[in-house]
């Protein structure tokens, strides 16, 4: 493992960005838009204004919270070997989830999102070596008020790792929980192994939607782990200053860890700050550019720096509509900047156009791209027996030193082999077909979908399953 990671910020400005998060915590405050956690912080000692929501927190509850932080995470999963323990000195990879769109894998056609394709989706990652951790593509054949239920339901049925999801409908808490709890085995397993991780929103500038309180109450009381993702965007719903919408970023994330470490200590949080930019010429919200990309490498800066939180950050991330150079440009520097920097998790993969769609090709590439970034993070190894000096001795002897010794004992150690990167001459590639990175990839695709079978899940669960989405159906609808 490397032992300096990439920094983008100096200790000084480090310093400086959370001195003034907790100015603007006691002279802006926070907007809390949920009555029972506005007098929840008025008991601990937060100040309300009077005629308002708005919450500004003392600097000694900030200082309280974040004794409380857990800088390791446990996700559990269907199956043990799917694991994980996050904040530990590696990188995880993660689908980009969120979309109802997807990109068809046979007519390269854009459409919404099947069953089929929310099924599929998880069945891709299931098999995939290097995504770790399973998001959804939302179904559209659903109601719109059950479709994120639906959907949980296809990929607990598809993949044996772990999920990460966030609510489509603030009504679908209770069934997530309930899910959750008949995957773990019950309420007290799930806490010991919880096989989801939620992701929740602050809504820039500076306002705690009810929503969010709810799950970070809701979250603490059944130990799932929590992602607070906060994305102003600068030169719109924040400053257009690169430095302006970190701070902000930083106010609306730091003020949900505390509110979460006050409620329910040590419950287990993420910092996942992924700003967005707006391109002042056209108005488009950029989050593949190189500003983004510093911008992630910063905010993990602040979140292991200064917070000692695990953290979850955009990267494989495009502002392409489509699997191009342009993709593979972006999805390159967005992961190996933020991974290099200390990372704990990469998300991302899949996704095109800003995260606005899903391409199955695309997971597939960006797989790799992870598994070559893990490779970088590892470094290399450096002691007596790998500078290799009797084999350097030898060389002037033998000329080469393809059998020697050395190279028997170390050629298949300390290489990453990516599946489908081609390295070969080009008559040999020419007779394999001359087949493209997108073509390899579709290929892949279609093997895994025809091929793969998931952990199944036991007959009781899937009935219990059922009855869940049932009773939505019949309660939300």
């Amino acid at each position: 493992m490397i032992d300096q990671n990439l920094r983008i910020l100096s200790g000084e400005q480090i310093t400086s960005i959370h001195k003034d998060t907790l100015r603007v915590f006691d002279e802006v405050g926070v907007e809390v838009m949920h009555e029972g956690a506005c007098k929840m912080w008025v008991d601990w000692g937060a100040r309300r204004d009077s005629k308002s929501r708005r919450i500004h927190i003392p600097p000694s509850l900030v200082e309280k919270a974040l004794k409380e932080v857990k800088s390791q995470i446990f996700c559990g999963a269907r199956e043990e070997k799917n694991e994980l323990i996050i904040g530990k000195e590696r990188v995880y990879g993660r689908n980009g989830g969120g979309p109802g769109q997807v990109t068809d894998l046979i007519s390269g056609e854009l459409r919404n999102a099947t069953k089929e394709d929310a099924a599929n989706y998880a069945r891709l990652v299931d098999a995939l070596e290097n995504t770790h951790i399973a998001a959804p593509v939302y179904e559209q054949d659903s109601r719109p008020e059950t479709c994120d239920i639906h959907t949980l339901a296809e990929m607990f049925k598809n993949t044996s790792k772990h999920i990460n999801i966030r609510l489509l409908n603030p009504d679908s808490l209770p069934y997530f929980l309930r899910m959750a709890e008949l995957i773990a085995g019950g309420k007290n397993e799930l806490k010991k192994k919880p096989v989801i991780t939620m992701l929740e929103s602050p809504i820039s500038p500076l306002k705690h939607p009810a929503v969010l309180v709810d799950t970070i109450l809701a979250c603490g009381d059944h130990g799932i782990p929590l992602e607070i993702c906060s994305m102003p965007i600068a030169g719109a719903t924040g400053p257009i200053t690169l430095a302006g919408s970190l701070l902000m970023s930083n106010v609306e994330m730091l003020a949900a860890v505390v509110f979460g470490q006050l409620a329910v200590p040590g419950m287990p949080m993420i910092f996942a700050p992924r700003i967005m930019v707006m391109d002042m010429a056209n108005g488009y919200a950029l989050t593949g550019s190189m500003e983004n990309a510093l911008l992630v490498t910063a905010g993990v800066q602040l979140a292991k720096e200064a917070y000692h939180m695990p953290v979850n950050m955009h990267g494989p991330y495009t502002d392409s509509p489509i699997s191009d150079c342009q993709a593979g440009i972006e999805n390159a520097y967005f992961s190996l900047m933020p991974a290099m920097a200390g990372a704990d998790i990469l998300t991302g993969a899949g996704h095109l156009q800003g995260g606005l769609v899903v391409n199955f090709a695309q997971l597939l590439i960006d797989d790799e791209i992870i598994g070559m970034v893990n490779r970088a993070r590892e470094g290399l190894a450096l002691d007596e027996e790998t500078l290799g000096f009797d084999a350097i001795k030898d060389s002037i002897e033998t000329g080469n030193l393809l059998m020697h010794p050395h190279t028997m004992r170390h050629l298949r150690s300390n290489r990453y082999r990516p599946k489908l990167i081609t390295r070969t001459a080009r008559s040999n590639w020419q007779n394999e077909g001359s087949k493209t990175m997108q073509d390899r990839a579709v290929e892949k695709a279609k093997f895994i979908l025809e091929n793969h079978q998931p952990e199944p899940l036991s007959e009781d669960i899937k009935k219990g399953i059922e009855e869940l989405l049932l009773e939505a159906d019949s309660k939300l609808t």
